[in-house]
C-alpha cells in the first residue's frame, strides 16, 4: 500500500514537472486516452525507459490514424514523449 502511494506520489511529482513544458501545453490531451498522460508520468517518475519508448512508438504508428480522427497529428504528443525520455535519462 505505501508502495502505491509512494508511486501516486511520485508520479504526481513528475507529472508536475512535465507540465511546465511547453509540449505538455502543446499537447491536446483531450484527443486521447484519458489515463495515457498518468502512464507518462509514471514512466518518467520510476525511470521506465521501456515504457517510454513503447508509447513512443504507438504514438508514431498511430499519427496516420489520430489525424483522420481528430484533424491532428501526433507531433506534439511524440515531442512531449522524447522529452519524457530525456527526463527521464533515458538514451
Amino acid at each position: 500500500m505505501v508502495s502505491r502511494i509512494r508511486a501516486g506520489a511520485l508520479a504526481v511529482v513528475a507529472s508536475l514537472a512535465l507540465v511546465s513544458c511547453a509540449n505538455a501545453l502543446a499537447v491536446r490531451w483531450a484527443t486521447y486516452d484519458p489515463s495515457l498522460r498518468a502512464r507518462i508520468a509514471d514512466a518518467v517518475a520510476t525511470k521506465d525507459c521501456q515504457a517510454l519508448e513503447q508509447l513512443l512508438t504507438t504514438a508514431k504508428r498511430a499519427s496516420g490514424a489520430h489525424e483522420r480522427a481528430t484533424g491532428l497529428p501526433n507531433d506534439d504528443l511524440i515531442a512531449f514523449i522524447e522529452e519524457a525520455q530525456a527526463k527521464a535519462g533515458c538514451a
